[in-house]
């Protein structure tokens, strides 16, 4: 504010100053702690009405889907005509939620915006912002009132006043407005005397207690919008949305998380009565003519598996019907498999072992924990690899023999088990083909043979990465006219620095009309082996 010239003005200011700095300084912090854990509880409950408003259309866009709808017309007539109503709700609320959401910006820009490390309010006691934004200089709250009035009757007015009959939807709906969480009550203070709504609510409210009270409206309208989804819904469709499932019969329910056992393992069985309650304390269970143990409405039932194959077994639950106090027996059966121990080895490219690649592979053994399990392994090694019983072999045999593994692990009852031997063909890496210039020969530019650098060795259709590199070939130049040229790489290159000079001054020759021959092409690959794969023969076209 400007400072006046007149003394007695100047002292009026300067004691609003003081008094407001005191009232600054009684707002304790835990006072703004509660603000902040309510208006957390707020935001959240209004997320979930979000969300729950959400599906609501979302669910009620795919009743259209519905086989047994999509043959009613009717159904789907009063489908259509109810649909534009749950989207003007929908958009009534979205409307409504955006002007409160702008009214928040603006108390909290004037008590210093969101601090950014934080992500809270900079000054959550600032009891000017509010004040100013709703009532003094802004004067946003009438206008805020204005418009949740507004926004009351509208919303409220979608719903029909007699029944499911769209011809009786009216300018309100009092019925309706009666049932909305949102109300302008006005707490009794001496300082108000024209209970003023804005003046009752946010004046000298610390920014984060404005905040607040503007989430609590937030909420407000996300419940009046999906009360009015749901009436909407059940007049829609002729039902609740959530329907209350009566149960006034019952059933035993028996889960098991192991119904695949090993020998030795134990079969864990939870049995209870559904609709279940804690509480209940007048059950009893008997598994095969046995009682068994209720301990907070469950009783769980435990035993070793023997024999092998499909288990049975019989339970019989008894309890005290509460709505004539007879008692009623319920029987189901339960059944288990006790299995024999398997294992497996499962190759995760091919069924051979390639020679000087790695080769993955994974195994597996029922009823087996992954740190139980062990192996030995002939022509090959295992190396473990990434992964729950993932190794890397690389087999030692030559092409033509066989690797084998051995695999055996511990049981729970900690016995050995052994799962046999698994056999596997060892055979080496197929021949590659030579390739220069994207070639495999014919005719091609002098340019084009000029600028490569090497002759490469190329392997297609495999499902390992195996590289293969040219050692060495023998060149044979015949020009159209003049003397033929020969000369002898002990490398792969054509052209540059590791090219012998003799490669190069064929290469510089070339002319069209000329025949250049690669022959005798060798190869080194990752087995170690080198290969006489092919040759190249060439015709200067250009």
């Amino acid at each position: 504010m400007s400072l006046p010239k007149e003394p007695r003005q100047l002292m009026i200011n300067l004691m609003y100053l003081v008094l407001t700095a005191l009232l600054a300084m009684n707002v304790s912090s835990e006072i703004l702690n509660a603000f902040k854990i309510v208006d957390k509880s707020l935001v959240l409950s209004s997320k979930n009405i979000t969300e729950k408003n959400k599906t609501v259309l979302d669910e009620y866009n795919k009743l259209f889907e519905n086989e047994e709808i999509k043959r009613n017309p009717e159904k789907i007539k009063k489908l259509n005509d109810y649909k534009p109503l749950l989207e003007k709700a929908s958009q009534l609320s979205l409307e409504m939620t955006n002007s409160l959401e702008e009214y928040k910006k603006l108390i909290v820009e004037r008590a210093g915006g969101i601090n950014p490390g934080s992500g809270l309010i900079e000054r959550p006691e600032d009891l000017d912002a509010a004040t100013a934004v709703m009532i003094e200089h802004d004067k946003k709250g009438p206008e805020m009132k204005s418009k949740l009035e507004k926004f009351i009757q509208e919303i409220a007015a979608l719903v029909p006043t007699d029944g499911d009959k769209l011809e009786s939807i009216k300018d309100k709906n009092p019925a309706i407005e009666k049932l909305f969480p949102i109300n302008f009550d006005i707490i009794e203070d001496e300082t108000n005397e024209a209970k003023d709504w804005a003046y009752g609510n946010f004046h000298m409210v610390p920014a984060v207690g404005a905040v607040t009270i503007l989430d609590k409206y937030i909420n407000d309208v996300k419940s009046s919008e999906s009360m009015v989804m749901d009436n909407l819904w059940g007049l829609a469709t002729g039902e609740r949305r959530n329907k209350i499932i009566p149960l006034p019969d019952y059933a035993l329910l028996v889960s098991s998380p192991n119904n695949y056992l090993l020998p030795g393992e134990k079969y864990t069985a939870n049995v209870m009565l559904g609709a279940f309650n804690k509480s209940s304390n007048n059950l009893t269970i008997r598994v095969n003519g046995a009682n068994v143990a209720v301990k907070d409405g469950i009783a769980t039932y435990s035993t070793t598996a023997s024999g092998k194959g499909e288990q049975k077994i019989t339970v019989t639950g008894t309890f005290i019907d509460p709505n004539n106090n007879q008692p009623k027996t319920f029987t189901q059966t339960a059944t288990y498999f006790v299995g024999e121990p398997q294992a497996s080895i499962s190759l995760d490219k091919m069924n051979v072992f390639y020679i000087g690649v790695d080769n993955p592979i994974t195994f597996s053994a029922s009823g087996i924990p992954a740190s139980s399990l062990s192996y030995s392994a002939e022509e090959c090694t295992l190396t473990k690899a990434d992964g729950v019983n993932k190794y890397i072999v690389r087999p030692t045999g030559n092409q033509g023999t066989k690797a084998k593994i051995t695999l055996s692990g511990k049981k729970g009852d900690g016995s050995s088990q052994s799962f046999g031997t698994f056999e596997y063909r060892i055979k080496r890496i197929p021949d590659p083909y030579p390739l220069c210039a994207n070639s495999r020969g014919g005719a091609v530019a002098a340019n084009a043979l000029k600028a490569q650098v090497a002759v490469f060795a190329k392997l297609d259709n495999f499902d390992f990465d195996a590289k293969f590199e040219v050692i060495s070939f023998d060149l044979f130049y015949t020009p159209k006219r003049g003397e033929s040229k020969e000369a002898h790489s002990n490398n792969m290159y054509l052209s540059g620095a590791n090219a012998k000079p003799d490669v190069i001054d064929i290469m510089q020759s070339l002319k069209p009309g000329d025949r250049l021959f690669i022959e005798n092409i060798k190869a080194k690959g990752p087995d170690g082996t080198t290969r006489t794969i092919g040759a190249l023969n060439y015709v200067i076209n250009s």
